[in-house]
């Protein structure tokens, strides 16, 4: 059927006139993460651009955009995206897809390396399952390195002992072949002390290094990468209190205190990603394909009770040194291939189809020393094989109308071998299969300076597997997919007072067999909440009162809301149980916001520039049941540039108030474990963040 559309399509794009639709696009705001190259005012969709130049890691990027947000634990890799309220948790797949150069990455520990020598960040925003398929329930970040551009040197100095080294080496070489190779290394003795310990512990070191050969042959386009990078620094970010007890569960104030465990850990990774790329034009568009390949390793070691001394465990002095050494190393392999056939773009019918195959393997051993009481830490093997096949239409039915159909099957295929031990024994084998139909349906009006569009979308993240649960546990062995309907009415407008552009839309969500991640009967666990409903719009304006002056605000709300969840009380644990209904779902704030200007001015040959933000988050829970939370705040981080000539030279200030607040909690309204422990408390144990960061940069081009 995949086929005789395709062919049935190409034959009626071949057989109307070329009309172009929505006008020329201006280079300068041509996208490509929907697929296909298009001006980003004039996609159906709700579309935030980035400057890659000041943007040095995914959470930057969250910070940018209002509706994504990003929560990182303590072990570099553990991390949290979500956008418009679609989020996961520790040990989940992700909500959001992220596709570097063109490849889905993944797993979420592939999120957080520092990124370098950039050509373009696009975040697309709602269910993109019928182009990204599964695991782009919130939308998709979309990176782009550079594959042609200026060589150049960048040297940074910074607080917190930071210096690094970025540079770039482009060579043209016979017959329009170039090869570009960029690199970083980057060293911080860190910004959070330890006062039990009387040191900084999360100091860090990166090196990374990319290749990356572009040229054609024998009628084709290719593109070789191969990128490396190996990080080391410490792990233990995280404090303990009784917040819960002393502060009703408020992560604010004096209790954000430094860590004070007597352990200081630390944590080793390392990746490799590289492909193969081809493409060249077919009937009237162009085909496309690629081979992926990535090998990830993680290595780190911490304190589970992050406080010094003995503790006890219901009165009893059972942790003589605490709960320390723990460990879950991980390795993960994926292979990754794609091919797209996509037709031109000034067409009145464009097309693209498309399929996919990901296979990947993730092993993870959770080694809770003192908690395991002698007994082996039992290893996970865990075996996945997406395939999908895909396909979109776009139709101009008059000039102002067109209409986008978009669908995509994806099927996941999930095995998981358990272990005794690291090369032990198997004692247990799971297998499921999970499947699901994405659909994306579209209707727009374009007409000059006005877009506006309708969207119904659905997407979906497959189930996975649960520790084996004991004969009055709740949960199941195999937890369910979580699926997305939304539908999302967006405006885009530019009119001229002030060069003005005005943005909105408004989404609702609906999420069945949410999995929210938690730690009950001393494990860790993934239950499906029955249903969830987000709610929420997005508004942002940009102005130009006077050449050179720019001034933005944005705003996103996601009301979150639990409609019904009963499940294990985790301080009684099984059978008790608790009713969550009407709670908001964790590790999202309500809403975010910004407010920014940015003025440039010409001095001659040289350009000198500013630009303040205020930066808004809302209310967020970290739990289930509510009880940890971060309040609203404001923080503003600021930035100045000046341009002569080949230099350039960056002054960039980030928290600049140096506000302190919590990145992530986890505790006593979850782990009945924690609750446990003793002496004073029970307690919560939640991870802080850095602080104000101030650095410095010059870059040389060449």
């Amino acid at each position: 059927m995949l086929i005789a559309l395709t062919w049935l399509s190409a034959a009626y794009a071949n057989s109307i006139s070329a009309v172009p639709v929505g006008g020329l696009p201006n280079p300068a705001e041509i996208i490509v993460v929907r697929g296909r190259k298009e001006r980003e005012f004039s996609a159906p969709a709700s579309v935030v651009t980035l400057n890659p130049a000041s943007r040095a890691t995914l959470d930057e990027v969250a910070d940018a955009v209002p509706g994504v947000w990003m929560v990182n634990d303590q072990d570099p890799g553990t991390n949290i995206l979500s956008i418009r309220g679609a989020t996961t948790d520790r040990l989940q797949q992700a909500s959001v897809a992220v596709v570097l150069d063109g490849v889905a990455l993944a797993d979420t520990e592939l999120f957080t390396p520092r990124l370098y020598d950039l050509s373009g960040i696009e975040v697309l925003k709602g269910p993109q399952g019928a182009l990204f398929g599964k695991n782009a329930a919130g939308g998709v970040i979309g990176v782009s390195t550079q594959m042609s551009g200026p060589s150049y040197v960048t040297t940074r100095v910074g607080n917190g002992g930071l210096k690094e080294l970025e540079l770039a080496k482009e060579i043209n070489l016979a017959s329009g072949w170039a090869l570009r190779g960029s690199g970083l290394w980057s060293s911080a003795d860190g910004w959070i002390k330890n006062s039990t310990l009387d040191k900084i512990v999360d100091q860090v070191e990166t090196k990374s290094a990319r290749l990356r050969l572009t040229g054609s042959a024998y009628g084709w386009d290719f593109d070789f990468k191969f990128q490396w990078l190996e990080e080391e620094g410490g792990a233990a970010w995280a404090s303990s209190n009784n917040v819960t007890g002393k502060a009703g569960g408020r992560l604010s104030g004096a209790i954000l205190i430094n860590p004070i465990g007597d352990y200081p850990g630390s944590s080793k990774r390392r990746w490799g990603h590289g492909f193969i790329k081809a493409s060249r034009p077919l009937w009237g568009g162009t085909l496309s394909g690629l081979v992926a390949r990535d090998s990830y390793a993680k290595r780190f070691d911490e304190e589970l009770d992050y406080r010094p001394g003995a503790l006890t465990f219901f009165g009893f002095p059972a942790f003589p040194n605490g709960i320390q050494p723990i460990r879950q190393p991980i390795d993960i392999r994926a292979t990754t291939s794609q091919i797209r056939w996509v037709s031109q773009d000034d067409t009145r019918l464009t097309h693209q189809w498309g399929a996919f195959v990901q296979e990947t393997g993730k092993n993870r051993t959770d080694d809770f020393g003192p908690l395991l009481f002698g007994v082996p830490a039992p290893r996970y093997l865990t075996h996945a094989l997406q395939t999908s096949v895909f396909g979109g239409v776009g139709y101009a039915a008059t000039p102002n109308i067109k209409l986008e159909v978009q669908g995509r099957f994806d099927q996941d295929e999930r095995t998981q071998i358990i272990l005794a031990s690291v090369g032990g024994p198997q004692i247990e084998r799971r297998q499921e299969t999970f499947e699901h139909f994405q659909p994306r349906l579209t209707a727009q009006w374009l007409k000059g300076d006005s877009n506006a569009f309708v969207t119904y979308g659905e997407a979906f993240r497959p189930g996975g597997f649960n520790p084996s649960p004991a004969a009055n546990s709740i949960w199941q062995a195999t937890y369910r997919p979580e699926i997305t309907t939304s539908l999302e009415a967006g405006l885009k407008r530019r009119f001229g007072p002030w060069a003005s552009r005005l943005e909105l839309a408004a989404f609702s969500n609906e999420v069945e067999h949410y999995q929210n991640y938690t730690f009950i009967d001393n494990q860790s666990v993934t239950l499906n909440v029955d249903t969830v409903t987000v709610r929420g719009f997005e508004a942002s304006l940009n102005v130009q009162p006077m050449r050179g002056l720019d001034l933005g605000t944005s705003y996103a709300l996601a009301e979150t809301k639990i409609k019904r969840f009963i499940a294990t009380d985790p301080l009684l644990g099984s059978p008790a149980i608790r009713d969550y209904s009407g709670k908001a779902i964790p590790n999202t704030p309500r809403d975010t916001g910004k407010i920014w200007g940015h003025y440039g001015h010409q001095l001659g040959e040289s350009f000198v520039s500013a630009r303040l933000d205020l930066n808004y988050a809302g209310k967020t829970f970290y739990e289930i049941d509510n009880v940890l939370y971060s309040p609203a705040r404001w923080w503003s981080d600021f930035t100045a540039t000046a341009q002569w000539a080949s230099w350039t030279l960056w002054v960039n200030v980030q928290n600049l108030t140096d506000e302190r607040w919590a990145i992530s909690a986890f505790g006593q309204g979850m782990t009945g474990l924690l609750a446990g422990l003793g002496p004073d408390g029970p307690f919560d144990t939640f991870t802080i963040n850095r602080g104000r960061k101030l650095n410095i940069s010059l870059r040389k081009e060449y």
